[in-house]
């Protein structure tokens, strides 16, 4: 058999038994740190939240072992910051909700029943201006399930609705997109019927669900274009306004992906359309520091300026160490890196795969090799 017939079988095996690389396991676990710190890189988890009030976005959990009837009731169910997840509820139910906006923790207040939060004292009795949707109760989507769900064999793709902030399966979204479509955003179908508003720029759409032909509707510079097609609208101080909301709008009212990263500036601000957003609770798609990117790209600018102070502080306390055992230091550390780096060469020159127990024997062996070099007697002549 030859080398390269061997090196096809061994690939073959290790992906019978699902043996991956040291890169695809290092590139997995700094995706895993990515995508925590865009959640929570941005939270205290050392301070509940409460006293910053309603914040515009926030990672958040639901305890259900405190307020058991949130299984099968939202409306008495609690949302809980990361700081009083950690601090309060270790070892509890927790239902991780990604982020919610506008709430403030609830934590400590008259839904758990007389059990104070370990990290602010002074709390109202309820917040009245949270909103709870099944989520709090572990369930999601139209098809109303946990997740993940242990009864579900379809391995789908979930995607939160930014109106409602419910998470859907993509096979529940009633819409088919083309593969490896961009966008930014998307609105479920419940709030596109419940918005109508909406269905006047579905130009800014990835898909829109149902092949709409391009005289159904008119694009957002077609009708500030045409004098026949803006509305002129008469503020308070009596300056005339256009309206630029399309005038044709689609019949389709399934989700929408909103493919134009800037579609939230898109929308008309003119005085009649700003009182359809404040009579439909959504004026939050006005605000630019309301979506989850702003919220997620805070989160991870900010731990990297926590990463950046750690190496600060790390230079700071070997500038401050003696010179020997500064030297030491550094010593150890390089022996360690030139002895990982050669024992990992011989893995890539033989195209193997690093697994776990190579890694434990390297760290096992080099300890055996450090503590015999420090039980070396020395002896003065």
């Amino acid at each position: 058999m030859s080398e390269e017939t061997e090196s096809i079988d061994q690939s073959i095996e290790d992906n019978e038994q699902g043996v991956v690389t040291l890169g695809e396991v290092l590139q997995d676990e700094q995706q895993m740190i990515d995508d925590a710190n865009a959640v929570l890189g941005a939270i205290d988890d050392k301070k509940c939240t409460y006293s910053e009030g309603y914040m515009k976005r926030q990672a958040l959990y639901s305890c259900l072992t405190c307020i058991p009837d949130a299984r099968h009731d939202a409306l008495k169910a609690a949302g809980i910051c990361l700081g009083c997840c950690y601090h309060c509820h270790e070892g509890h139910e927790l239902v991780e909700l990604y982020t919610k906006r506008n709430f403030r923790c609830d934590c400590g207040n008259s839904k758990f029943n007389n059990a104070p939060c370990k990290l602010e004292n002074s709390k109202s009795d309820i917040n009245e201006f949270n909103h709870y949707n099944q989520n709090f109760c572990g369930k999601y989507c139209s098809c109303n399930r946990p997740y993940p769900d242990p009864e579900d064999s379809v391995e789908d793709e979930m995607i939160q609705c930014i109106i409602c902030e419910d998470w859907f399966h993509v096979r529940h979204l009633n819409i088919q997109l083309p593969p490896n479509t961009p966008y930014c955003e998307m609105s479920c179908e419940t709030c596109v019927q419940k918005h109508p508003f909406l269905l006047h720029y579905t130009s800014l759409c990835a898909n829109d669900g149902k092949g709409i032909e391009n005289d159904e509707m008119l694009t957002q510079s077609e009708t500030a274009d045409d004098g026949q097609d803006v509305l002129m609208v008469e503020s308070s101080d009596n300056n005339i306004e256009k309206c630029i909301k399309p005038k044709m709008k689609s019949n389709s009212t399934s989700s929408k992906f909103w493919a134009d990263i800037d579609w939230r500036k898109k929308l008309c601000t003119c005085p009649e359309c700003i009182k359809i957003y404040e009579e439909e609770n959504v004026m939050f798609l006005l605000d630019p520091q309301d979506t989850v990117q702003v919220y997620e790209e805070k989160g991870k600018e900010k731990a990297r300026e926590f990463e950046e102070k750690q190496q600060e502080n790390g230079m700071k306390y070997l500038n401050s160490l003696n010179r020997v055992p500064l030297m030491e230091a550094i010593a150890g550390y390089n022996n360690l890196k030139e002895n990982l780096i050669e024992y990992l060469k011989k893995f890539a020159e033989n195209k193997k795969v690093v697994r776990e127990e190579d890694i434990k024997e390297f760290f096992s062996n080099f300890d055996t090799k450090k503590k015999q070099k420090s039980e070396v007697s020395h002896y003065c002549s």
